[in-house]
C-alpha cells in the first residue's frame, strides 16, 4: 500500500499515490488554508503524521479539504503564498 503524497503543481494541489493524481484542487478555487482538522471535511490523509491542514474551497458540496503532509508547517506557507497569503 502507497502512502499519499502532496505536491504543489503550478495550477494547484495535487494528492498522489504512487505516481497517479488521484485528486487536484486548483489555487483559484482555494479561499484560505490552516492547521488543524476541519469537522465536516473531504478527507485526504495519511496514518501518520497527525498533523493536518485544512484547505477551504469556493466549489463543491464539502468546502473543507485536508491533508497532512510530512513538514506541515513548510508546506503551509508554500501553499499560502501560492494562493496569495490566505
Amino acid at each position: 500500500m502507497f502512502p499519499f503524497t502532496y505536491e504543489l503543481s503550478g495550477e494547484g494541489l495535487e494528492v498522489k499515490l504512487g505516481s497517479w493524481v488521484v485528486r487536484r484542487i486548483f489555487y483559484r478555487d482555494m479561499t484560505g488554508a490552516e492547521p488543524g482538522c476541519a469537522f465536516w471535511n473531504e478527507h485526504w490523509s495519511n496514518f501518520w503524521p497527525w498533523e493536518f491542514i485544512t484547505i477551504r474551497r469556493k466549489s463543491g458540496l464539502v468546502k473543507n479539504f485536508v491533508i497532512n503532509p510530512p513538514d506541515r508547517d513548510k508546506f503551509l506557507n508554500e501553499l499560502r503564498l501560492r494562493i496569495g497569503g490566505r
